[in-house]
C-alpha cells in the first residue's frame, strides 16, 4: 500500500493492508451504537488485534529501510521521523482536509489504547507504546496528541484550529474514558 506520495510504507504487506481495511470497517460499524453488526465488528477487532500480537511476538519483522527523506527545517538532529506513525496508519486524522469523523476517531483512540497494536516502523518503536489497556499505552497516546496539538499551536497558523481542537477534543475524551480514577500519570497539557 502506498502513501499519498507514493512512497511505499515500511510495512507494507498485503497481510497488514488487508487487516488496516478491516479494522476500518470495524470502527465505522463501532461509531454507531446501534448497529445491526455491532458484536460481528467487536470480534473481528479483537481478531485483529490478536493478529498483530502474533506478528509482533514472532520477533522477525522490521522495517526495511527507505531512502526517503522529508524536507525539514534542520532543528531538531538525531530525531528519527517516521513516515506512518501507528495512529496515521489506524487512519486517525484530524483538521480540515481528510478529517476522520469523530466517532470513528474514538473508535480509533479505543482501539489504540485496548489493542494491540500493528507492528510497525522498528520493535524500539513499537515497544514505547507499551501492553494495552495500561498505564504507558495511555501515557503514549496521549502525550502523541498533546505534542501534536502543541507543534500546532507553536506555528500560530490559524489554518490549524480545528485539528488543534480535534485533538484537545480527543484528549477530553482519552481523560474521562480511561484515566480518571485509573491512573495517577500527569496527565499532558496543551
Amino acid at each position: 500500500m502506498n502513501d499519498t506520495r507514493g512512497i511505499p510504507r515500511p510495512s507494507s504487506n498485503p497481510e497488514d493492508d488487508q487487516l488496516q481495511r478491516q479494522l476500518q470497517n470495524v470502527f465505522r460499524v463501532l461509531a454507531k451504537p446501534d448497529h445491526e453488526r455491532r458484536e460481528q465488528a467487536l470480534q473481528l477487532r479483537q481478531e485483529v488485534s490478536s493478529e498483530w500480537r502474533i506478528l509482533a511476538d514472532q520477533g522477525t519483522w522490521f522495517a526495511w529501510p527507505t531512502t526517503f527523506a522529508p524536507p525539514g527545517a534542520w532543528k531538531l538532529k538525531g530525531v528519527r521521523w517516521w513516515q506512518d506513525g501507528i495512529l496515521s496508519f489506524l487512519e486517525y486524522h484530524v483538521g480540515e482536509t481528510q478529517r476522520t469523523p469523530r466517532e470513528i476517531r474514538w473508535r480509533i483512540l479505543e482501539y489504540a489504547f485496548e489493542c494491540h497494536l500493528p507492528p510497525l516502523n522498528d520493535l524500539d518503536h513499537y515497544l514505547k507504546w507499551g501492553e494495552p489497556r495500561t498505564a504507558p499505552r495511555l501515557k503514549k497516546l496521549a502525550n502523541t496528541l498533546a505534542a501534536f496539538t502543541q507543534n500546532a499551536k507553536r506555528r500560530a497558523d490559524p489554518s490549524y484550529t480545528t485539528a488543534i481542537d480535534d485533538w484537545e477534543g480527543d484528549l477530553v475524551f482519552l481523560h474521562e474514558k480511561y484515566y480518571v480514577n485509573l491512573f495517577h500519570f500527569d496527565w499532558p497539557a496543551t
